[in-house]
């Protein structure tokens, strides 16, 4: 593993506990208080980190064996976050989104610097590389920690 792959997947996981941190030390009844980010709760936001982590997992998987994988839109994946955690407890919610990241930093931290870079994987009518991939990932996760923290401190928290 060299120091490019270490530093990508160090990233990865940071981006993830300041995320996870965002939301730290809150009353559970806060975590479905709306209007956090746009119109939906905490609890909403990481409904959706997590389908959106499942898919990652899934493409990865179908872009290694030269499939082309789709790039589904925002609002499907807050209908399918919405169908699948509704009436879960939030500690599954955050179980879920650490297990759903896990192979996914696995294989990254796999590859080589020069596998991580070649654009090679077909995601819709772009080809890709797992740099670019993880970079989405990493983007995501900080937008919605600074969006939290955001709402914290218009709060007063």
């Amino acid at each position: 593993m060299t120091v490019e792959a270490l530093s990508s997947t160090a990233d990865l996981e940071d981006a993830r506990e300041q995320l996870l941190h965002s939301f730290a030390g809150l009353p559970v009844e806060l975590l479905d208080e709306p209007n956090v980010v746009g119109a939906r709760s905490i609890r909403q936001v990481m409904a959706h980190i997590a389908v959106w982590d499942s898919w990652a997992g899934d493409v990865l998987d179908a872009l290694r064996r030269g499939e082309t994988a789709e790039l589904p839109d925002e609002a499907t994946m807050i209908r399918l976050a919405t169908a699948r955690y509704a009436q879960t407890p939030f500690a599954e919610i955050r179980q879920a989104m650490r297990a759903f990241r896990m192979p996914f930093l696995c294989e990254m931290a796999t590859m080589t610097d020069a596998e991580r870079s070649r654009a090679q994987y077909r995601l819709g009518d772009k080809i890709i590389s797992a740099d670019d991939l993880a970079e989405g990932f990493i983007e995501h996760d900080l937008e919605h920690a600074s969006e939290i923290r955001a709402w914290r401190k218009a709060r007063g928290d």
